[in-house]
């Protein structure tokens, strides 16, 4: 699944040279990377949402929060 993190900030911190050292970014732009990396490390997680994506693209019905959770 190709994805694009939208990141609001980034800075390059680089050597005399010119080579790329460090990389400085926001608290905010950090976690949303380190989500993404969580949830495509999990493979059933990644697994059950590539499901769901077939599922909508088919315009398969999916349940409400209520239709779910309503017989636990």
């Amino acid at each position: 699944m190709a994805q694009t993190i939208e990141l609001q900030s980034i800075e390059f911190i680089t050597t005399p040279e010119g080579k790329t050292k460090s990389v400085v970014l926001s608290l905010a732009d950090w976690q949303k990377i380190n989500e993404t990396l969580h949830i495509m490390s999990n493979r059933e997680l990644f697994q059950s949402i590539r499901r769901a994506q077939k599922q909508l693209k088919k315009g398969t019905k999916m349940l409400t929060f209520e239709e779910v959770f309503e017989n636990l």
